[in-house]
């Protein structure tokens, strides 16, 4: 794989060593991509592995250089936070076998799928939660892909579907604050009741954490909130109002323990899905990173691919100056 993602290679880290040789491994593991990206991800990923190693009794040195590749390319191609919440999701892995990994052989890529699926079942049940075996190699949508409306509709009928009242009120919130504002896990994990805004307006979430900001809900998902906060009170949690931290792992929980077999919802890709309807809608590029909690256009590049094409009027009375100006008037 010529790129910065390259490996130090797999001959040597094939042989079984003892666990005591793997933890070892796990402290002066150096990859064979630059020091300016490694040194950005290090502690992320050694204290990744030592968790991995902890939790199994059978050496893991195996998927170290593939871990490393993996948290390299969600921080710098992806632009993932370094948050195990997501990057320990079944769909974000398939991402990168998909798009990371487009430059190694088909036999590699599957290597690197089954380490990874690896970690993440190794970590995932560390903490309770049951993980399926993946039933196919590659996914058969996107991964990086928004819902289509089909989709969303088949995610409502999901939280519909919980087996008790406080469930269905945490999916159809888990639903609204990421197809609604665009939440992270990291940001809405944290939301409290006292975090919602309800006026003539409409629903403002006011996000804290590394992000600080304020988020309006689209206008299809403010009930769903509204609904909560109506019913809890006030100080707890939005999403698990029986919570005490900000564990990322909330939501992981609460969707390995979910009714109803099939679709789930991705909160990445729930994000991804509110993006692109922002930007299908004309939102000022500006206004949409301050509600995304984005700092550069970089991170809009790969969602472009997903927005429609607006049709030559639209186009030309754009570009011409001739929609509406801040007034509210057409020029």
């Amino acid at each position: 794989m010529s790129s910065i993602y390259d490996s130090t290679g797999n001959g040597s880290q094939n042989q079984a060593m003892s666990s005591v040789g793997s933890a070892a491994r796990i402290e002066s593991y150096h990859p064979a991509f630059p020091d300016k990206y490694w040194v950005a991800i290090e502690p992320f990923v050694r204290a990744l592995m030592r968790d991995v190693q902890q939790a199994t009794a059978h050496p893991v040195d195996a998927m170290l250089s593939v871990v490393a590749q993996y948290v390299l390319w969600a921080r710098q191609a992806a632009g993932l936070p370094l948050d195990r919440e997501i990057l320990l999701q079944h769909e974000v892995i398939e991402e990168f076998i998909s798009r990371g990994c487009q430059g190694i052989r088909a036999n590699s890529r599957a290597t690197y799928r089954s380490r990874l699926l690896l970690m993440r079942k190794i970590l995932l049940e560390a903490e309770g939660i049951r993980v399926r075996p993946a039933a196919t190699p590659f996914p058969s949508a996107d991964p990086a892909s928004p819902y289509a409306g089909r989709d969303l509709a088949a995610l409502r009928s999901w939280a519909d579907g919980q087996h008790t009242v406080t469930r269905i009120r945490d999916a159809k919130v888990l639903l609204a604050l990421g197809a609604g504002a665009g939440l992270r896990t990291e940001d809405l994990v944290r939301v409290t009741v006292n975090d919602v805004q309800v006026d003539d307006l409409g629903v403002l979430i006011n996000v804290r954490g590394r992000r600080p900001r304020s988020v309006p809900v689209l206008a299809e998902w403010e009930e769903s909130i509204k609904t909560a906060v109506s019913s809890i009170p006030k100080g707890k949690p939005l999403f698990g109002e029986g919570r005490t931290s900000y564990n990322n792992n909330a939501v992981t929980n609460f969707l390995g323990r979910a009714t109803g077999a099939g679709l789930k919802p991705s909160l990445a890709r729930l994000r991804i899905t509110w993006i692109v309807h922002h930007l299908t809608l004309g939102t000022p590029i500006v206004l949409l990173m301050q509600a995304a909690g984005i700092a550069t256009l970089d991170a809009f590049d790969r969602y472009l691919d997903f927005v429609p094409d607006a049709g030559t009027l639209a186009f030309r009375e754009a570009l011409r100056g001739t929609t509406i100006d801040q007034m509210g008037e057409r020029s």
